[in-house]
């Protein structure tokens, strides 16, 4: 005959098995904080593409960005309008570049192009800066074998705080 204790564990073991499985939070928190750090990654390297001390241009027919574009396409390039030395500061992606003749810039250009094919450029500059900088970038751009360009703009013109948006036209080289 079995022992008091093991007809206990018994009644045990079968208790347990009779009732609703119990939920288990650890994993789920586990999977939201992963889900938590692939969102933030994913957002802050988006953030680091744009400069927030640009002062972009205003357009008033601009067409709004499409959000359902890939963003994986665009090659962003920043272009700052110093006013005291009246230059123009060009930079990819946290890398800052003198003047868009820079052939470390038409090589960073390239390289992303051929990373992705499909990419293009989309120019974010200052409203300030000159068009001879904005046609030496297009003309860089060419050389790099990229053929489309779009200009980021404020929609409107007079709210500065405007969502930026796409020129709506692209310009091929």
């Amino acid at each position: 005959m079995a022992s008091p204790s093991i007809k206990r564990q018994r009644k045990r073991k079968r208790a347990d098995t009779d009732g609703e499985p119990e939920f288990q939070v650890a994993p789920m928190v586990d999977v939201l904080l992963v889900l938590m750090l692939f969102f933030m990654a994913i957002t802050s390297t988006e953030v680091l593409k744009k400069d927030p001390n640009l002062e972009l241009a205003a357009a008033k027919h601009a067409k709004p960005h499409d959000p359902k574009t890939k963003s994986t396409n665009e090659i962003i390039v920043n272009v700052k309008w110093d006013a005291v030395n009246s230059v123009a500061l060009f930079s990819i992606d946290g890398h800052d570049f003198k003047s868009a003749d820079d052939p470390d810039m038409q090589g960073a250009l390239s390289s992303k192009h051929q990373q992705n094919p499909a990419a293009y450029v989309v120019i974010r500059a200052d409203k300030n800066t000159q068009y001879s900088n904005i046609s030496d970038l297009m003309n860089t751009c060419a050389g790099a074998g990229i053929g489309t360009v779009t200009f980021a703009v404020m929609i409107g013109g007079t709210n500065p705080k405007a969502p930026a948006a796409s020129s709506g036209g692209a310009a091929s080289q």
